[in-house]
């Protein structure tokens, strides 16, 4: 077979692009009421909001609608279990995390157990990003249309706002904005990464991808419930903690609407 590698060479520098958006996400922290420090609780609410729309509609719904036909219960199937599986990891986590040290040694610069899982989760859901990234070239160049540039486009603007959702915990923990960009960046490399296999056999991926789409999901969710939302509403009222989180999956599900 030959490697395309002018396909792979594009993903995945649509991928990179598209993670340098995920670390632009930061910018808003720049302004001092935005700074999540002296309001941590809504800080967290919202970035609950941003998490769970973007699992809602970028990953859970193109994952259930992207199976044939004569397999409709496939797809369901495949998103089911991998939004447990998801939800699986981030607990197994928690608990390993748990009664850890955050305060000292190699833990120190991570933020808490929440930032940590956060940075985990995101990373995760990054990864069928990146897929549909190289898949999208791949079909761009055997149909002659342009999929993947509007895939790595799309990924790249909803990445700003997954950006912010990384940074807010971390900057509510201390850490100084250049280690939010990069964190928040990291979280996204998964994505140039996972594009070069997808790009050279685009066809081994296509069955899986409702699985991936559940795991990343899931993990995202379970995280903002075990998590984003007890925290936030251990700091804030309810009230003000459900107009957080309702503000910030408006945003994203605007975000997704507008592409």
């Amino acid at each position: 077979m030959n490697i395309p590698w002018d396909i792979v060479g594009d993903s995945v520098v649509a991928g990179l692009l598209a993670s340098l958006a995920c670390g632009f996400g930061v910018a808003p922290l720049l302004l001092r009421r935005l700074d999540p420090t002296r309001h941590i609780g809504v800080g967290y609410g919202f970035a609950g909001g941003l998490m769970v729309s973007a699992s809602v509609y970028n990953l859970i719904y193109p994952g259930l609608t992207g199976g044939q036909a004569d397999m409709r219960f496939a797809p369901v199937l495949g998103v089911t279990f991998g939004i447990l599986a998801g939800a699986l990891l981030i607990w197994a986590v928690d608990r390993w995390l748990r009664g850890k040290d955050f305060e000292s040694g190699s833990w120190s610069g991570f933020g808490g157990r929440a930032s940590i899982l956060i940075f985990l989760a995101m990373s995760v859901h990054s990864i069928p990003e990146g897929v549909a990234v190289g898949v999208g070239y791949a079909s761009q160049a055997m149909y002659d249309n342009e999929l993947g540039l509007y895939i790595a486009l799309a990924i790249g603007i909803h990445n700003v706002p997954e950006g912010l959702a990384v940074a807010i915990p971390l900057r509510a923990a201390g850490a100084r904005l250049p280690w939010c960009f990069l964190a928040a960046f990291l979280t996204s490399l998964p994505q140039p990464i996972a594009a070069i296999p997808a790009s050279i056999a685009s066809w081994l991926f296509r069955p899986i991808m409702p699985i991936m789409m559940g795991f990343a999901a899931g993990a995202m969710i379970f995280l903002v419930l075990l998590e984003l939302i007890p925290d936030a509403l251990s700091r804030t009222t309810a009230a003000v903690n459900a107009w957080a989180f309702t503000l910030g999956f408006c945003l994203m599900l605007l975000i997704q609407v507008l592409l």
